[in-house]
């Protein structure tokens, strides 16, 4: 009978066996790590932390999931969670009410269940659904683009109404513009130092800027490109320049139906004599604060 006992206890670890953790137990998936454990008096374990080293397919699922509670993005203490549910549409009907596009995953919900055994030192997860997670930690999910065409209308409109809304801003700095004295108007060359000096100065930032546009636009399945960045630069009556930054984008939701939209990257005040360029509308303090 004892034979038979040490014999059970082989073929389990001999099934469950995967590499020791850093902190010195073994766990029955690859993909799950025990970097730390609290430990007794005597040195004996009695609480570990557990991560899970998942990949997603498609990859802006994990956009959906709060990295940290899920034990994704750190570890969590199985005395404190010994269940996680990593729930993929849990912002679903937010996202469609507000953007009109969101989208669907299957399965909705996988939970991950941990046990420990100090008698085996060894950590174990289960999933359910069965099968959700392969063995080298993939996570493959159905994706279901969902839209309400009443909201994407709502979109379409306050879209049309902000571009009303930024000519007229465009409008008003033209006729700002002319009212500033001839003599200050005739300068082209401080108008292009003042211009250079803006893109060496805060060209980056601008960029940094642009690129979160994109990254927002692309975890919402929109498209967003930009073709051409331009800068006006103007004389003020105190010496400085008035640097107005514009960029040329395409937005939409398919590749093949592109708007043409200019947006603002901010205006911003050039002092050649100082050789100093500061954010002057509140854009440009958002941009130059973000970095």
């Amino acid at each position: 009978m004892k034979k038979c006992f040490l014999l059970a206890i082989l073929l389990y670890l001999s099934a469950c066996y995967a590499p020791l953790n850093n902190s010195g137990m073994a766990t029955n998936k690859s993909w799950l790590e025990i970097p730390a454990k609290r430990t007794d008096f005597q040195g004996k374990a009695y609480d570990s932390c557990y991560q899970f080293k998942l990949r997603f397919i498609p990859q802006e699922a994990d956009a959906e999931l709060d990295l940290r509670e899920t034990c994704l993005d750190s570890c969590c203490w199985m005395s404190e969670k010994t269940e996680v549910v990593l729930d993929f549409n849990k912002n679903f009907e937010k996202n469609l009410k507000f953007y009109g596009r969101a989208n669907k995953y299957t399965p909705a919900k996988i939970t991950l269940k941990m046990t420990h055994s100090n008698f085996l030192n060894t950590s174990a997860v289960h999933i359910s659904p069965r099968g959700a997670i392969s063995m080298n930690g993939t996570v493959k999910l159905k994706q279901e683009t969902v839209e309400d065409p009443v909201r994407l209308a709502q979109i379409e409109e306050q879209a049309r109404r902000l571009q009303a809304q930024h000519n007229a801003r465009l409008a008003d700095e033209e006729i700002e513009r002319n009212t500033v004295p001839e003599v200050l108007a005739q300068d082209p060359k401080g108008k292009e130092d003042a211009q250079e000096l803006v893109q060496k100065t805060v060209g980056t930032q601008i960029d940094q800027y642009f690129y979160r546009i994109n990254k927002e636009y692309q975890q919402k399945g929109y498209v967003f490109l930009i073709s051409k960045r331009f800068y006006t630069a103007q004389l003020t009556v105190d010496g400085t320049y008035r640097v107005t930054c514009h960029a040329q984008t395409r937005t939409g939701t398919q590749a093949d139906e592109l708007k043409a939209r200019t947006v603002s990257c901010g205006v911003w005040t050039a002092d050649l004599h100082k050789n100093t360029v500061k954010p002057q509308d509140s854009l440009a303090r958002q941009i130059k604060a973000a970095n």
